[in-house]
């Protein structure tokens, strides 16, 4: 970790202490400063922000420099005052429905390793039983010993795929017996598709030929998951504001944009709607990535405008608290919060984000969970698989992260394939098996906001609030940060607001 000098930390505490932040320009001119005139331009400079109304939240290179004019504020129209909130009202109903970072309990050994894909097998079978076109599949080893020319059903784990002149080879594995299962491009075109699409360590069932050479040749192949069904709704007007990848610390933060999003929830900002789904949000959900973290990739200290951990829990808490105390703030961590990266992680522990949780009331849980609000089940999830599911998966695309998304559920599981980008604690039970069909389903990760209906499920993801890195510039991703999606309960409609084009 990047060290301050101590007299540079001293200004910062300084500042926090009395309740703002430093912008990158203001911290570059501090830096060069001399000591002799470094507290008395602070001070000076806190005191010039003390006078302003409404109040900053953010110290820029301005204040340092004497000049009269401030940071542009966003357009403040007619609204209600925010102590007439509708949202205000309206009692709290919040379930914790599944939080499995309480049973993190793995140790890493062979036994785990055993255990997990033993549990994974057994839940995913479960599911898949439950379908009408499953029912009555047998074992691997009863698909071997079938008659020649004659059709079996079983349900398998895929072990391995090959690719090659139009056909696909699956290694398919039962935890007792092992097969492989050949899909023919040139005879069915949809099925073959189907196969492209598998992911290693996926559970599926497979109808099949027994051939010579105890090979099988697939008929059709029957995923997961989830039923088509009629979501569960809110009996009243209740908005739920999604947000993930706050990404705080980083030079890229878009805090112009955040701090009007903040400014929204207060009824202070926005249009005539704008301030009406304001006063009807009830929670505010964060899918993780609070902060940028430190260490979390090579290099990353050159990108970072805040290079200490706590200092950015410490300061991004400042925006937090600003939520308006009626609304319930929901978070969970994410690849670069300061926790366990393996899935599932733990909650952000406080011995690094303390300020973060003395400044209001958060109802910290892990990655992945769910919660019921208002009778409406939220699978929440930060979503770090999804770039494994973007790399290994034909048609899927970073600029539509909702495919991805969508992808996951019909697999039934937020990581299907084991030992790739997103690490994954082999457990005792697999907690990423996705066992109850979501209302809504939350990830962020990818920084591009997206969303589709699936199968009576709102798929969301929640963008960000950080500009363009270094990093997505070479993969050519584009993020659409600073765009907020609002969810009314009671429709499951979406509303989105751009903050960054206002």
């Amino acid at each position: 970790m990047i060290e301050l000098p101590q007299r540079l930390r001293h200004a910062m505490q300084i500042v926090a202490s009395a309740g703002f932040q430093l912008s990158k320009d203001a911290f570059d001119l501090l830096s060069i400063m001399g000591e002799d005139r470094l507290d008395n331009s602070i001070r000076e400079a806190i005191q010039k922000a003390s006078q302003i109304s409404p109040r900053p939240l953010v110290i820029t290179k301005d204040f340092f420099e004497r000049r009269t004019e401030t940071v542009p504020e966003p357009t403040v129209v007619p609204s209600v005052a925010i102590s007439s909130a509708p949202a205000i009202d309206i009692e709290s109903q919040i379930e914790i429905l599944a939080d499995p970072a309480k049973n993190i309990a793995s140790k890493g050994s062979l036994d785990y390793f055993v255990r997990y894909f033993q549990n994974r097998f057994e839940k995913m079978s479960a599911i898949l039983r439950q379908r009408s076109d499953v029912r009555g599949a047998r074992s691997v080893a009863n698909a071997l010993e079938a008659a020649s020319n004659e059709k079996t059903k079983f349900i398998a784990m895929i072990m391995g795929k090959r690719e090659r002149g139009g056909k696909i080879f699956l290694e398919v594995d039962d935890l007792e017996s092992t097969a492989t299962v050949l899909v023919l491009g040139e005879v069915d075109k949809s099925l073959y598709e189907i196969a492209q699409k598998l992911s290693l360590d996926q559970v599926v069932c497979i109808e099949a030929v027994r051939a010579k050479n105890e090979l099988l040749v697939a008929k059709s192949i029957y995923m997961p998951d989830i039923p088509d069904r009629k979501p569960t709704k809110a009996s009243e007007a209740v908005n739920v504001a999604l947000i993930s990848d706050i990404h705080f610390g980083s030079k890229a933060f878009l805090e112009s944009a955040f701090r009007r999003m903040i400014l929204w929830l207060n009824g202070k900002v926005g249009s005539a709607q704008q301030v009406e789904l304001a006063g009807r949000t009830k929670y505010v959900i964060i899918a993780g990535d609070v902060v940028d973290g430190v260490g979390i990739y090579p290099r990353q200290e050159e990108e970072l405008a805040v290079p200490d951990i706590y200092q950015q829990y410490k300061l991004v808490a400042q925006f937090i608290q600003q939520i308006p105390e009626h609304i319930e703030v929901i978070m969970i961590p994410g690849n670069h919060d300061a926790t366990r990266q393996s899935l599932p992680q733990p909650a952000i522990p406080s011995e690094y984000a303390q300020p973060l949780y003395e400044s209001r009331r958060i109802v910290s849980l892990g990655n992945p969970c769910e919660v019921r609000l208002h009778g409406v089940d939220f699978l929440l999830y930060h979503g770090t698989s999804l770039n494994d599911v973007m790399a290994s998966i034909p048609d899927m695309e970073f600029h539509s992260p909702e495919k991805a998304m969508e992808y996951l559920l019909k697999c039934r599981h937020l990581a299907p394939a084991y030992g790739m980008a997103a690490s994954i604690a082999p457990e005792e039970e697999d907690h990423l098996v996705v066992e109850n069909p979501p209302d809504v389903f939350e990830s962020g990760h990818i920084h591009v906001v997206g969303r589709r209906s699936y199968r009576g499920t709102l798929i969301v993801n929640s963008g960000a609030w950080q500009a363009q890195t270094d990093y997505q510039r070479k993969l050519g991703l584009e993020p659409t940060p600073g765009i907020l999606p609002v969810v009314n309960l009671q429709t499951l409609q979406i509303n989105t607001i751009n903050f960054l084009s206002g």
